[in-house]
């Protein structure tokens, strides 16, 4: 029996004509923090409806914790934390009266946990939800997920109305929270300095399926580009394997290439006789490169 903490298998869902997810498959290991990227429409959030059991795919299979998805237990959503995009519902709620109501559905709720973190984002418990900036529920948002030490943590664009202090206190917690082994964390996200920073695990999703999985320091050992400059004007498509992206301008080449060893450029050298610089790309280059 599997011990991921996640397993997603062939996950298809469409939307009247439109296919969404179109045979996903994603695991998520214990102590994994795994960082979701897409471009916008590309699914992330159906995904992670389609994982927590908020929406039935049409066809595939999704467990957490070895449970369907679809129809999980109350243990184990206990141990899940989720931040959505936007918070819904509780606006006439008082800050601490919502955090108290949460809390009391949980058998593990952390009370001093909660208080820390609400003194440290300078949030008032007596304070309407409706008077909240989106920046403020966003917080409240994510510590309601914090507050029960869940053991799968998920979230749905977390920082998006965070303020660059607040963000940055929010990451830090989950650098904190990544160190238990035990944990698992799903961080979807458009900003790719912050997945750089927290996450273990990279995917990214294209066209409904996975199209780039790997830790960051393999995919950019996977994902290179290839600058040409030759004696000779170049012309396309440039001899060589598993090109994502080329752009040739008269003598000079850009090539993005996927596992490509060394030796084969060595040799592309020689064929084109030209002289070639190697370049490493960080996760917003891969992204886009994988995109294009």
């Amino acid at each position: 029996m599997s011990n991921n903490i996640v397993e997603l298998t062939n996950i298809r869902k469409r939307y009247n004509a439109r296919s969404v997810l179109m045979g996903l498959d994603i695991n998520v290991p214990p102590g994994t923090v795994l960082g979701l990227m897409g471009r916008n429409g590309a699914g992330k959030s159906t995904l992670i409806k389609c994982m927590l059991g908020l929406l039935k795919p049409d066809a595939g299979k999704a467990t957490v914790f070895g449970e369907e998805a679809w129809n999980l237990s109350v243990a184990a959503k206990q141990r899940i934390g989720f931040v959505p995009q936007t918070m819904p519902g509780f606006r006439w709620m008082k800050a601490g009266t919502f955090l108290d109501y949460v809390g009391s559905f949980y058998q593990r709720w952390n009370r001093e946990k909660v208080s820390t973190l609400m003194k440290e984002w300078g949030l008032s418990p007596a304070m309407r939800i409706s008077r909240m900036s989106e920046g403020e529920i966003q917080k409240l948002s994510i510590i309601r997920a914090l507050g029960h030490e869940p053991d799968l943590l998920v979230f749905d664009e977390p920082v998006a109305s965070l303020d660059p202090l607040a963000r940055r206190d929010f990451l830090r917690q989950i650098v904190e929270l990544g160190m238990d082994e035990n944990r698992s964390m799903i961080f979807c996200s458009h900003i790719a300095s912050d997945l750089e920073r927290v996450a273990s695990d990279i995917v990214i999703i294209k066209n409904g399926v996975v199209a780039c999985r790997g830790a960051l320091d393999s995919l950019q050992e996977r994902i290179r580009r290839i600058r040409i400059q030759s004696d000779r004007n170049l012309l396309l498509p440039i001899p060589t394997p598993n090109i994502l992206h080329s752009v040739v301008e008269g003598a000079t080449a850009e090539v993005t290439v996927e596992n490509v060893p060394d030796e084969e450029i060595l040799r592309l050298s020689e064929r084109l006789s030209a002289r070639i610089t190697i370049e490493s790309l960080n996760l917003e280059d891969i992204f886009l490169e994988v995109n294009r």
